[in-house]
């Protein structure tokens, strides 16, 4: 059977302009649900957010959808599932998530201008998003027993913050070739100006020497990084992921690892240089 990729992510973290780009590089065929939900939604007269709203106590419309994307996996050919619950439904698919800070999604989906996705301003349309994101956590949660913010569910999670379309999806192209021949492969893909840092001094040496490590094309131990509320904390490897910013490189390999924030304080990139 011929493996497939299912694609999930938070709101206006591209996953359409990526899996074009996927399914011409790859020479896949392309499944999106937000496409029929949206239909959905016009012909009941409803925005997606209110439709979203409704389904919680309306299932027979996720059963409609969810039905679909399970029989996909018959299918035997290269797909591009753009789904919530592809990863879930779907066997054996390859299973990434694209992350995006909120405000970056809230613009990305002002700028699509869909009908009925986005309110008149930037605050307005950032409380909305993260109306619609609660929403389907706690409709997928109380009908599957399965929390889709939680990105140990997938192989590979990519911050689209800061990257191009092109750059996510070579990192899917990539980690796709590699999950195919290890099927235990994971890996988070982040921006380094995403990433929270320990308010602590790293050892400038170290940080030289990984710098010179990445600049030559090797790839060093991954720093552990933990994700919650929304931002990506990093636990361990302070100076491998300042190795990767200060060789310029947009994204830092590393690993999601369970447990809450770190304790201590944080910042920001352009706290820290």
């Amino acid at each position: 059977m011929t493996e497939k990729i299912s694609l999930a992510g938070d709101l206006g973290s591209g996953k359409s302009t990526v899996s074009k780009i996927l399914i011409e590089s790859l020479g896949a065929e392309y499944y999106s649900t937000g496409a029929i939900v949206r239909s959905v939604a016009e012909k009941r007269g409803m925005s997606v957010v209110e439709l979203n709203k409704y389904m919680e106590t309306h299932p027979e419309l996720d059963r409609e959808i969810d039905d679909g994307v399970a029989a996909l996996s018959e299918l035997d050919k290269l797909l591009i599932i753009d789904s919530r619950m592809a990863w879930h439904f779907t066997r054996g698919t390859f299973r990434v998530y694209l992350s995006v800070d909120i405000e970056t999604s809230a613009l990305r989906i002002m700028n699509a201008n869909r009908q009925g996705e986005h309110a008149a301003s930037l605050e307005e349309t950032v409380r909305e998003t993260k109306a619609r994101r609660a929403s389907e956590i706690k409709r997928y949660s109380e009908k599957y027993g399965v929390d889709i913010g939680d990105l140990s569910n997938y192989d590979l999670i990519v911050d689209t913050t800061y990257l191009t379309p092109e750059e996510v999806a070579a990192c899917i192209g990539s980690g796709f070739e590699e999950w195919k021949r290890d099927k235990s492969f994971r890996q988070l893909i982040i921006s380094p100006e995403r990433l929270c840092y320990p308010d602590t001094e790293p050892d400038n040496g170290l940080v030289a020497r990984y710098s010179d490590v990445i600049d030559g094309g090797e790839t060093p131990e991954p720093p552990e990084i933990v994700f919650e509320d929304g931002e990506f904390y990093l636990k361990s490897g302070l100076e491998v992921a300042m190795g990767y910013a200060f060789s310029m490189s947009p994204y830092i390999k590393a690993r999601l690892v369970g447990g809450g924030r770190p304790e201590g304080d944080f910042v920001k990139m352009v706290n820290s240089l």
